[in-house]
């Protein structure tokens, strides 16, 4: 998601941009994933303000069933990225700029693949559900719940977890 600034860059502090979004994007860990929104440009002394809102489609695994779903996550954020050479003079500037800051290269192409991938992580679910009532799996045979019931006998207890089970029946016994 690169996008060249220079004209922004030259015009005065308070200048915008709005672009519509409308393609993919892909990262190292994950396969490639539709993204769409607007985003929009600002001049600011410093660089350039970035206001994004975005949907990006994304494919998961639901926690419970383990099958595929796409999952929508919307993304809105304002950053500032920060000019690495003074736009009239050509000059690098160094002004004691984060490691961590978002930066315009030397061509003033700004890229917002970073900072998506970011709030991606941030916005994203962390048990993404097929729907929330979704069964999941059965701890004994794997049975997907959701398509019908499975054979397996509830009530077996693990006879490591028996002691528990007495201290239960001890307490009920009390009441």
């Amino acid at each position: 998601m690169l996008f060249n600034v220079s004209g922004l860059i030259h015009e005065g502090i308070g200048a915008t941009r709005h672009h519509a979004i409308e393609g993919t994007i892909s990262g190292e860990e994950r396969g490639p994933e539709q993204v769409s929104g607007e985003v929009e440009f600002l001049r600011t002394k410093a660089g350039v303000l970035v206001r994004a809102h975005l949907h990006l489609e994304e494919p998961e695994i639901c926690s419970r069933c383990l099958q595929p779903l796409q999952e929508t996550i919307g993304i809105d954020f304002e950053e500032e990225f920060r000019t690495t050479v003074d736009p009239q003079s050509g000059d690098v500037l160094d002004d004691g700029v984060d490691d961590e800051a978002f930066l315009i290269d030397e061509n003033h192409v700004l890229d917002l693949t970073e900072a998506v991938r970011q709030y991606r992580e941030a916005s994203a679910e962390m048990q993404p559900l097929c729907r929330p009532e979704c069964q999941g799996l059965c701890p004994r045979c794997g049975q997907d719940l959701n398509q019908g019931e499975c054979g397996c006998v509830l009530g077996q207890v693990d006879n490591r977890w028996a002691a528990l089970g007495g201290l239960l029946a001890d307490k009920e016994g009390k009441e």
